[in-house]
């Protein structure tokens, strides 16, 4: 069972994207984010995460949502809000790594996974529609 913590960072009504590299599926788009260590919440797990893959740290939380992932694990859904100068760094040159800063309805849903997708449609609107 996978333990899986996503970082949905949100600034001036849109949120944070990576597409990156990954060996099994090749170019993929998703939050920032992996898998929960022992011992680790999912809020902390994302806030590592964060700052491994993106170089951001010291955000607002604002909230968490939890559920069951498509390998029988939780996924925490870990909503940040970032200040408008707020911008994320390349971690590691071998992820290929790009980052964008995405309106919810010019999301592509599709090349999310669907867990992604369904907090995406049903909690993402609320964060991005409330000012900072």
């Amino acid at each position: 069972m996978k333990h899986l913590a996503m970082a949905v960072v949100v600034k001036q009504g849109k949120v944070l994207v990576q597409k990156r590299y990954r060996a099994d599926k090749g170019m993929i788009l998703e939050f920032p984010g992996g898998k929960v260590q022992l011992g680790e919440t999912g809020t902390d797990a994302a806030i590592r995460e964060l700052k491994e893959e993106t170089g951001l740290s010291g955000l607002a939380h604002t909230a968490t949502y939890t559920k069951v992932n498509e390998m029988g694990g939780r996924i925490y859904f870990v909503i940040f809000r970032a200040k408008t100068e707020v911008e994320p760094s390349l971690a590691d040159a071998s992820r290929l790594q790009e980052f964008s800063w995405l309106s919810p309805d010019s999301i592509p849903h599709d090349d999310f996974y669907a867990a992604d997708r369904e907090f995406i449609k049903q909690y993402l609107p609320q964060y991005t529609l409330t000012p900072a």
